[in-house]
């Protein structure tokens, strides 16, 4: 189960951005409608090679907005 302000934003988010079909586009927007001590719980790029990394916490989010449109996103990285 996730915090109840990513449940929030994530209702919130799909209210606009339900065809959003990757993974940094989701999390762009979730940043944008989150408090910073949220926001610390996703992951941050590594500072050479700029590669996101994905965490736990970034799984059970993902897993849950399937759960909410049904639908997938793509983990493609930059």
């Amino acid at each position: 189960m996730i915090d109840e302000e990513v449940e929030k934003a994530l209702q919130f988010v799909k209210t606009y951005a339900y065809d959003v079909d990757e993974w940094r586009h989701l999390k762009r927007q979730l940043l944008q409608n989150l408090p910073p001590k949220k926001r610390k719980l996703f992951s941050t790029r590594d500072p050479i090679t700029k590669v996101q990394n994905f965490n736990e916490f970034e799984g059970k989010v993902l897993n849950r907005w399937v759960e909410i449109t049904g639908s997938t996103l793509i983990l493609n990285q930059p």
